[in-house]
């Protein structure tokens, strides 16, 4: 296996974007050429969107256009709700909202996609997706629908539909800058599948749904989950220390630590520490989630297995407790996650669209040499 160092595909150019640009070695993230940071700190996630889809940040007339279309699109008709009632409460969610994706195609009836139409599409189903999580995890907590508010951004449109309430302030920053932070990185697994989907000349719904499929995985977006049932199961910041020097006397992974591309500190996790820590603040809030990761998070930072490996908590690490002080249930976590990346697929997904050409990478035999076929009666 050494003659195939770049099995993993590292180093190996497949694409050509002009959306995220990741320095690993330095820590740096950018979209279409502004600093993740300045992003975080002053940006919508709409903003974002439109930056990510048209190349420039939005004037004010083009941004309350962009968030009067969202509003109009994210509204969820009798048969979409219809739909949600009827999808199974006990599965994953991410399988569960797989398959709704999946079932709304049968509605829509979508295309193969076109340049010229994609981003009225897309619009539509980024706006929906929000709303079709909460309101499937509102109806399989046994509670009832919420009434859309038109005037609410995407992020507060969310937990308002999610929880019931709307959401404080700092609710809504804390969700914005998980969007925001989360929209874009470049060709990462999900990214990569739902490009390579659209290069088979697909629709919309096939290529999020193979994103959202790739997304899961507990080596991708699916750390979250797990970074919270760790950070559980801790249960107190004295427990830290025992939990995990066991947990590296078993060889096991500590979920939420290590980047395959960042060789130092991920650029997003001062961001989600910052407004985890701002909601753990609160009076009368459960602060342990978030007391618990600061706990694992300095320890790691000072032992010498993680250090001569160069591993540091990562954008699951802190949005872990972040989305539980938020209302998400554990399990729905990677949901909120693939909300947050609708504007870098489809972003990706425009991109490839440019490229008329099927994608068809090739694998290096290393079998058997030929050989005669030998009839079964000769075989013995």
């Amino acid at each position: 296996m050494e003659r195939y160092p770049s099995l993993g595909l590292d180093g190996t150019i497949v694409a050509l974007s002009q959306l995220g640009q990741i320095d690993g070695d330095a820590g740096r993230l950018s979209f279409c050429g502004y600093d993740l940071h300045d992003l975080a700190d002053h940006a919508s996630w709409e903003e974002v969107l439109h930056l990510l889809w048209w190349g420039e940040l939005p004037t004010t007339s083009q941004l309350a256009q962009l968030r009067t279309e969202l509003a109009m699109a994210r509204m969820l008709s009798a048969s979409e709700i219809d739909l949600l009632r009827k999808l199974p409460r006990n599965g994953h969610p991410m399988d569960v909202m797989r398959a709704a994706v999946s079932l709304l195609a049968g509605l829509h009836r979508p295309a193969v996609m076109k340049p010229t139409t994609l981003f009225n599409d897309g619009l539509r189903l980024t706006a929906k997706l929000p709303i079709l999580v909460a309101t499937y995890l509102r109806l399989r907590a046994g509670h009832p629908t919420v009434a859309l508010d038109a005037d609410m951004g995407h992020a507060a449109a969310f937990l308002h539909t999610l929880n019931g309430k709307r959401p404080s302030p700092e609710e809504e920053a804390a969700f914005n800058t998980y969007l925001v932070l989360l929209a874009e990185h470049g060709l990462n697994v999900s990214t990569f599948v739902a490009r390579m989907v659209t290069s088979a000349q697909n629709d919309l719904y096939t290529a999020i749904s193979a994103a959202l499929a790739a997304l899961k995985g507990t080596a991708h977006g699916g750390a979250n989950e797990h970074a919270m049932r760790t950070f559980l199961a801790i249960g107190d910041p004295c427990n830290v220390p025992g939990y995990i020097d066991d947990l590296l006397q078993r060889k096991a992974r500590l979920m939420g630590v290590g980047h395959r591309i960042y060789k130092t500190e991920d650029p997003r996790v001062r961001h989600m520490r910052q407004h985890s820590d701002i909601l753990a603040a609160r009076p009368g809030v459960d602060s342990r989630p978030h007391d618990v990761a600061e706990a694992v998070a300095g320890y790691i930072l000072n032992h010498p297995h993680f250090q001569a490996r160069k591993l540091y908590p990562n954008v699951e690490f802190y949005s872990a407790p972040l989305l539980f002080q938020l209302g998400l249930p554990t399990d729905a976590f990677t949901l909120a996650f693939a909300i947050a990346r609708m504007p870098g697929w489809i972003g990706h997904i425009r991109e490839q669209l440019d490229v008329p050409r099927l994608v068809r990478p090739e694998a290096a035999y290393i079998g058997p040499a030929p050989r005669a076929f030998v009839p079964i009666e000769a075989r013995g």
